[in-house]
C-alpha cells in the first residue's frame, strides 16, 4: 500500500501510509493494558522475592510483527527487506524506552528480530518499564535446558555411518553427483570445534590457510571471537550436517558439500530466551565481532537452513510465544529452520516446547536402524497453544548416531538432537540439486515431506491425535523417513515447471505452482508517475498477474474499506503501472495489488480490524 499526495508530502511510502493509520502496540484490540497486567506472572513472582533477574522487555505480539513481514516478500533473497523492516520498526518503537534506559545508565541488549530488548534489573525497574504506553509485555529470560536425553556410545572411527545410507545420501553423491555444493548451514547449538579435522573443510571462515570468524561465528553467551564448544553437541550435529575427513575415510555428514556457520546459544547445554533469539538475529544478518546488529548486519551472509537441536522448556520459564517471531523472520527471509521434536516421548501431545511447536519450524522426530520410531521421539498433536498441530513432520536417523566431537574425535549420540542435522543436510542436498527451490521454503517443505518413506514402525504408542501409522501424515512420525534421494526425484511433474505435482497447486499449468502472497515494496521509484511493486514470480510462478486499486485516502479513512478505490489495472503481467492523474488539491491517493495465477488469488491484504480487504470488480 503506497499514499500519493498533491500536499507537502508528494510521494508517502508504506511505511508512512501505515503510520498514518497506526494503532499503538499496547492498545491494539482493546485498551491498554494496566502496567501490573503487562508483566508475566511467572517472573513478577521471582521477582518479588528480591533482587534482580533477566527478563525481555516486549515492544510487540508475533502476530503483528508476521503483519508487518508479509508484504516484504520480494523475488530473489528477500532477506534484506526482512531484516530493514525489522531494525526500522525496532528503532521506531523503542526510541523513548532505550533513551529511559540509556539515561540512567541502565544496559540491554538489541533483540530487534522481536522487537524486544534484553534487560536484567529488580521488580521496580520491570513496573517502571511496564507502565510505559510503548511496552507491550514484559517475560522471564530465564536459564533453561536446552537438551536432554540421550546417550554416548564410546567410538573412535564412525567411516559411513547407517544414518546417511538410511536417508539415501550416498545414493545422491554417488549418482546425481549433488553433495550440498552451494548451500550454507547454521548450528544453533553449543559451539562448534571448528578446526575438527571433518569439519574444518566446510567451514565458511577458513579459506585452506586463515580463519575469519567475522560473520561466520557469534557467541550468544561469553561474545568470544572464536568458536568454541564447551559441551560437545553442537560438534557432534554439525558432523551430521557437513562432516567429512577423506584422510581418516570419515563420512559422517549428509551434504559434505555444503558449509557451515555457527552461534553459540547454550552454556554446557544451557541457555536462555535471549540467547535463542540472539541467533536467530545473528543468522538473519550476519555481523562481524563487535558490531551493532542493527547496523552491522549484513543478510547477503545469511545461511539458507538453521538446525536447531535444543529447546526452550515452558515448565523452566520460557514464555512460549517469545521466541516465535524471530522463526517467522526466518522463514520470510528464505531460511528453513529445522527443529528437532525433543525427547520427551512416547506419550501422545508431547511436543510441547518452543521452537517445536510453531508453524514455522520444520520439526523432526527421531528413528532408530529399523525404522522403528525411537521410544523417546516426541509426538503430536500440539495442544499447549490449542492449535492441535500436527508434529512432527518427518523423522530421521536419532539412535546411536556416530559424528565427531571434541578434541578431533567420533562418538555416538541418541535423540531428536541427532535427528534433526540429517534432515537439515537432506534440505541441503535438495537445494543443491534443484536450485530453483533454494530458499522457497513452502515448496521445499512440502517435497522433503511428501517424499519421505512411510514405512516407519511406531513402538509404545500406535495412536496420536486420531492418526496411525497408516495416515500419512500422522502425529508419530509425520509424513515418514526423511530421503534426499527420493526429494530429489519426486514425480511426477506433468507441466515440467520443476515443482512436482504432489506440491504443485497447479499441476497442469505451467506458471504456476504457489498460491501467491500478499504484494509489498509498492513505491514510485522510476519517475513521478510509475508505480511499481515487488515481483512474485519467483514464489509463485512466472505465469502471475497483478490487478491495481487506486482509491481516496480520504475514502479509506472515513470508509475503513476499499470498496469506492477504482480498478487501473485488472491482470497485468508487468510488475508497474503509469499513472497521469494527481489527486485534488491537498488530497490524497492510496494503491492496494494484488497478485493472482492459476493457483487463485493472494488477495488485498487486511483491514486493521483483521478482516480480509474486498473489492467487487477488480479484476
Amino acid at each position: 500500500e503506497v499514499a500519493r499526495s498533491t500536499g507537502s508530502c508528494i510521494v508517502c511510502t508504506a511505511a508512512l501510509a501505515a503510520a498514518l493509520l497506526w494503532i499503538p502496540a499496547a492498545a491494539e484490540g482493546g485498551s491498554p493494558q494496566a502496567p501490573a497486567g503487562k508483566i508475566d506472572p511467572w517472573l513478577s513472582d521471582r521477582l518479588a522475592e528480591g533482587g534482580s533477574a533477566p527478563f525481555l522487555v516486549l515492544f510487540d505480539r508475533p502476530e503483528s510483527l508476521r503483519a508487518a513481514l508479509a508484504g516484504v516478500r520480494v523475488s530473489g533473497r528477500p532477506g534484506r527487506a526482512v531484516y530493514d523492516t525489522l531494525r526500522e520498526r525496532a528503532r521506531a518503537s523503542q526510541a523513548a524506552a532505550r533513551a529511559w534506559l540509556d539515561a540512567r545508565g541502565i544496559p540491554y541488549r538489541k533483540l530487534y528480530v522481536v522487537n524486544g530488548l534484553a534487560v536484567s534489573g529488580s521488580l521496580d525497574l520491570a513496573r517502571a518499564l511496564a507502565a510505559r504506553p510503548d511496552v507491550l509485555r514484559i517475560v522471564g529470560d530465564p536459564a533453561v535446558r536446552g537438551i536432554e536425553g540421550g546417550w554416548a556410545i564410546e567410538k573412535t572411527v564412525c567411516g559411513l555411518p547407517w544414518g546417511v545410507q538410511a536417508v539415501e545420501a550416498d545414493d545422491v553423491w554417488s549418482q546425481d553427483g549433488v553433495r550440498g555444493d552451494g548451500i550454507v548451514i547454521a548450528s544453533a547449538d553449543t559451539g562448534v570445534q571448528w578446526d575438527h579435522p571433518a569439519l574444518i573443510a566446510a567451514y565458511r571462515g577458513w579459506d585452506g590457510e586463515v580463519a575469519s570468524h567475522d560473520y561466520n561465528w557469534h557467541d550468544a553467551i561469553d561474545d568470544l571471537p572464536a568458536p568454541i564448544d564447551d559441551h560437545s553437541h553442537g560438534t557432534h550435529t554439525v558432523g551430521t550436517m557437513v562432516g567429512e575427513d577423506p584422510v581418516a575415510r570419515e563420512q559422517i555428514g549428509v551434504a559434505p558439500g555444503a558449509r557451515w556457520i555457527g552461534c553459540r546459544n547454550m552454556d554446557l547445554g544451557v541457555g536462555s530466551p535471549s540467547t535463542y533469539i540472539e541467533c536467530n538475529q545473528f543468522f538473519l544478518a550476519p555481523w562481524p565481532h563487535g558490531g551493532d546488529p542493527e547496523t552491522d548486519g549484513d543478510p547477503s551472509k545469511a545461511p539458507d537452513i538453521v538446525n536447531n537441536s535444543w529447546g526452550c522448556p515452558t515448565s523452566e520459564g520460557c514464555d512460549p510465544w517469545t521466541l516465535e517471531s524471530s522463526f517467522a523472520a526466518l522463514r520470510e527471509a528464505g531460511i528453513l529452520a529445522v527443529v528437532s521434536a525433543g525427547n520427551s516421548g512416547p506419550y501422545c501431545s508431547s511436543v510441547t516446547d518452543p521452537p517445536a511447536i510453531y508453524g514455522e519450524s520444520f520439526v523432526v522426530g527421531a528413528t532408530d536402524s529399523s525404522k522403528a520410531l525411537a521410544y523417546f521421539s516426541s509426538t503430536g498433536p500440539v495442544t499447549v497453544d490449542g492449535s492441535g498441530r500436527l508434529r512432527p513432520d518427518l523423522a530421521a536417523p536419532g539412535v546411536s548416531v556416530c559424528s565427531s566431537v571434541p578434541v578431533n574425535g567420533y562418538t555416538s549420540f541418541s535423540g531428536t538432537s541427532m535427528a534433526s542435522p540429517h534432515a537439515s543436510g537432506v534440505a541441503a542436498l535438495l537445494w543443491s540439486a534443484r536450485h530453483q527451490l533454494k530458499n522457497r521454503i513452502g515448496l521445499s517443505r512440502c517435497i522433503l515431506s511428501r517424499s519421505a518413506d512411510p514405512a516407519v514402525s511406531p513402538t509404545y504408542v500406535t495412536e496420536c491425535g486420531g492418526t496411525t501409522a497408516a495416515t500419512r501424515p500422522n502425529n508419530l512420525f509425520g509424513w515418514g523417513l526423511a530421503s534426499a534421494w527420493d526429494a530429489i526425484h519426486l514425480g511426477p511433474d506433468a507441466d515440467a515447471d520443476g515443482i512436482p505435482d504432489a506440491c504443485d497447486c497447479a499441476p497442469a499449468d505451467g506458471g504456476a505452482y504457489d498460491l501467491p502472497g500478499e504484494v509489498g515494496g509498492i513505491r514510485f521509484d522510476t519517475g513521478p508517475d510509475i508505480i511499481s511493486w515487488n515481483s512474485l514470480a519467483l514464489e509463485a510462478g512466472p505465469g502471475i498477474v497483478y490487478d491495481l486499486l487506486r482509491g481516496d485516502l480520504a475514502d479509506l479513512r472515513d470508509l475503513g474499506t476499499i470498496e469506492d478505490a477504482s480498478c487501473l489495472a485488472g491482470g497485468t503481467s508487468a510488475n508497474s503501472f503509469e499513472d497521469l492523474d494527481l489527486p485534488l488539491a491537498d488530497g490524497a491517493f492510496y494503491y492496494l495489488v494484488q497478485a493472482r495465477n492459476g493457483c487463485g488469488a493472494g488477495g488485498w491484504g487486511s483491514n486493521s480490524s483483521g478482516t480480509a480487504r474486498v473489492h467487487a470488480s477488480c479484476p
